[in-house]
């Protein structure tokens, strides 16, 4: 827009408001078509749980496709108001403009009749000359007029413009205005929540790479006031389901895949979308870092230099690509086999940060509709590579439990690889040996079940096995919260309970069970630690056999023959004559994580 009031096309304005006309009535047609979809599907034709979904969401575009096709209309009103004001102007501007010129074209005449006259001693010319000057006064009078009209002219087109922007930037044409960063990071959790409970889905989704919004949502603390807002959110659906939910919903998910995917409150099914969607980027994203930092090592080799910068980031992000890939494979369920029993077993990735190191959490099972669930948290070493080995971990320790109750649909088993594990003694020999990594680790572990709690309520029983140096990070965890209301905690192979941690009573769960196997690895980080062991006596936890045979809890579906637990591993039998570890199939420790989770003794 301009000051010129002669700037401007009106035609083209006009042409833009016709075509945006003709977008707002396709968006009508379109919706009208939708709900006529909806409208004409009857219980026969269609008796399926994604039914209600389908003919909420219609409704739900079709009142979105009438919002946007009003804020269309407004615009159009807007654009047209502005080319009827342009156009007048434009004409009062032509008329002086033609004015200024008739007066410019008088005076430049009558200034070269002066100077003619000028040198003249006849009378005549005397008369004429003060006739010329009387009619110069006349026209410098008229130019001062016309100059003070184009002027005015001038601001008129300027009121026009701002008027013109004013009408076209309401919430009226544009909808809900975003708000400033500045705005954001002054809002309490509350507010924020308050905020995006108001907005209509099409303008949630006109918020996505909103960093400000992302990053706010990601720091939320309060998983029951998320569970409240987000269940509210879905209107009748409430909090959802993968084939019922509301488009407000959806349209959160998409823009803010990585805040919501790690939103404790929110609804699992919904987790798992924005989880995925995130996976996908960030591997996509990876991979392409990977080829260009080949493709730049290569080229530097090429040219005989010493690229050591860039081989170590190459280094780097090949080692992320493969922490992404295995996580990825495991999200696709690749650790589980393909018998009848695991067609129907929902595999959900219940967190996902593509953070230095990356971390994430894995369930098997619905963590909306199952009654029981069990964290596996893992030890010294586990990273997101490790992300299908402690899926199978899981596969163990849920067949046992699906093999109790002959249902797979009432159990679930995460395998949570959501905190910075100590790296291998190998490596480092002081970081297991410290609590700092637990402490960490619990904090994040306690955020989990509590948004757990806070998503499911009560109702659901939940458990805790850890294994190595996860039963210091969770013992840690569950003796900070005793509203957790944990059935079982299970240790396997403890890197050693803190001594801030006097009893099994001050892990607030009802059963606490410890168990070692014939290993050396588990009492070497105890001792060095001075960390207390879980299976003694005086600590009060109830002892969970590791040995051959040796089951808690005969029948359940045991075969009588369980393998005993002679290395540190969580899994390390493959082939004949392999040692077993703690959650290896067939050991007598793997059946009795999964009875005492199941059907505590």
């Amino acid at each position: 827009m301009t000051a010129d009031p002669t700037a401007g096309s009106p035609a083209g304005i006009r042409s833009l408001a016709t075509a945006l006309q003709q977008d707002a009535t396709a968006i009508r047609s379109a919706s009208s078509r939708t709900s006529a979809e909806a409208g004409s599907v009857s219980d026969a034709d269609w008796t399926g749980a994604a039914k209600g979904s389908f003919v909420s969401t219609a409704g739900d575009v079709a009142a979105s496709a009438e919002r946007t096709a009003t804020h269309v209309d407004n615009a159009v009103s807007a654009l047209l108001a502005y080319a009827t004001r342009i156009e007048q102007i434009q004409r009062d501007a032509a008329v002086i403009a033609a004015q200024q010129q008739h007066t410019a074209d008088q005076l430049s005449l009558n200034a070269k009749r002066a100077d003619k006259l000028a040198g003249s001693d006849d009378v005549t010319d005397a008369v004429q000359l003060g006739a010329l000057a009387g009619q110069q006064a006349v026209l410098q009078t008229t130019k001062a007029a016309l100059e003070r009209s184009w002027d005015d002219l001038v601001s008129q087109r300027k009121a026009a413009d701002a008027q013109a922007v004013s009408a076209l930037g309401t919430t009226d044409v544009v909808g809900v205005i975003p708000p400033s960063t500045a705005a954001v990071n002054a809002m309490s959790g509350p507010e924020l929540l308050a905020y995006l409970k108001g907005l209509h889905p099409e303008e949630l989704a006109a918020l996505a790479g909103n960093t400000a919004i992302a990053d706010k949502l990601a720091a939320l603390d309060d998983p029951d006031a998320v569970a409240k807002w987000w269940s509210d959110l879905g209107g009748e659906q409430g909090k959802g389901s993968y084939d019922d939910h509301s488009a407000a919903q959806d349209a959160l998910l998409a823009a803010f895949p990585a805040a919501m995917g790690n939103l404790n409150g929110v609804a699992y099914w919904a987790r798992d979308t924005a989880n995925r969607t995130e996976l996908q980027r960030q591997k996509a994203a990876s991979d392409k870092r990977l080829a260009d930092l080949e493709a730049a090592v290569a080229d530097a080799v090429a040219k005989n230099l010493r690229p050591y910068d860039l081989a170590s980031k190459l280094e780097d992000e090949r080692q992320l690509n493969k922490q992404l890939e295995n996580f990825a494979s495991a999200a696709r369920g690749s650790q589980l086999p393909n018998g009848p029993e695991w067609q129907n077993v929902r595999v959900q990735v219940v967190s996902f940060t593509a953070g230095k190191p990356p971390l994430g959490a894995i369930s098997l099972g619905n963590l909306d509709t199952v009654d029981n669930v069990s964290y596996v948290v893992p030890g010294m070493g586990t990273t997101m590579g490790d992300s299908t080995v402690l899926q199978r971990a899981a596969r163990n320790i849920k067949e046992v439990q699906d093999g109790i109750t002959g249902d797979p649909s009432e159990t679930a088993v995460v395998a949570w690889v959501n905190y910075d594990t100590p790296v291998m003694a190998t490596v480092d020999p002081f970081e297991v040996l410290s609590n700092k990594k637990a402490e960490a680790g619990a904090e994040r572990l306690v955020d989990d079940l509590s948004g757990f709690r806070a998503s499911r309520g009560d109702s659901p029983v939940l458990n805790v096995v850890g294994h190595s140096y996860g039963t210091t990070t969770a013992s840690i965890a569950l003796s900070e919260d005793a509203d957790l209301h944990v059935q079982s905690f299970v240790s396997l192979g403890s890197a050693g309970i803190p001594t801030s941690i006097h009893s099994a009573d001050d892990i607030h769960a009802e059963h606490v069970y410890a168990g070692t196997g014939d290993e050396s690895v588990a009492p070497l980080g105890r001792w060095g630690s001075r960390r207390t062991d879980p299976s003694d006596a005086d600590f009060g936890a109830e002892p969970l056999g590791t040995g051959s045979d040796d089951v808690n809890v005969p029948g359940l579906g045991s075969s009588g023959s369980e393998k005993g637990v002679t290395v540190h591993d969580p899994l390390k039998h493959v082939d004949a004559g392999d040692p077993y570890g703690y959650l290896d199939r067939k050991t007598s420790s793997v059946f009795n994580t999964g009875v005492a989770t199941l059907a505590p003794w």
